[in-house]
């Protein structure tokens, strides 16, 4: 009998390390790395176990495509809350979100994840595509108030992309002016 027999299953902390470590591979070697080998060998699980959690390397990608999704649907319900119940409050809360990394590393490895599954598979840039739409529904429909919205909330998917890319080198106080800019556009955007 081998020790394997002996270990206390965990099947739950068993896919989170799963997905943690697609997520990492994902982040750091491209979408090109994402194979169950190389997931399992990291992971140190065997390709029997990591196939006995997500049968397909689809079924992981759909699986961390979910979480991904729902971390940032949680961020977002977040900043949604703390938003009052004013036009252009949504536009706000995805304005927040955009910029919420908070000087967490993990979230900028979130939105490198995202943008990468959203780049290489067609069906997480479908959900994405989906899920922007529903969120611009709820900026109105009112075409100027609707366009001055839309320019904050493309505003500040540039920041998330140049976060993500590391493309400026921009400290903790000028990002939060960045952010009370775009806030006031909104703002000025509704009234």
């Amino acid at each position: 009998m081998t020790l394997a027999h002996q270990r206390q299953k965990q099947p739950e902390l068993v896919r989170s390390q799963l997905l943690a470590v697609m997520r990492e591979l994902l982040v750091l070697e491209g979408p090109q790395a994402l194979t169950l080998d190389a997931v399992s060998k990291r992971a140190g699980v065997t390709k029997g176990g990591l196939q006995h959690h997500f049968r397909s390397k689809q079924a992981l990608l759909n699986a961390l495509s979910d979480q991904l999704f729902e971390e940032f649907e949680e961020r977002y319900e977040q900043a949604l809350r703390i938003e009052e119940e004013t036009p252009g409050r949504h536009a706000r809360a995805y304005v927040r979100t955009c910029f919420d990394s908070g000087g967490d590393c993990k979230q900028v490895e979130t939105q490198r994840a995202i943008a990468l599954l959203a780049l290489s598979l067609p069906e997480c840039r479908e959900r994405w595509n989906t899920m922007m739409r529903l969120a611009l529904n709820q900026d109105g429909s009112a075409p100027e108030v609707a366009n001055l919205l839309l320019v904050c909330r493309l505003a500040a998917d540039g920041f998330w992309f140049a976060q993500m890319l590391d493309a400026y080198d921009l400290d903790e106080p000028r990002k939060a002016s960045i952010l009370l800019v775009l806030l006031r556009l909104c703002d000025e955007a509704v009234k």
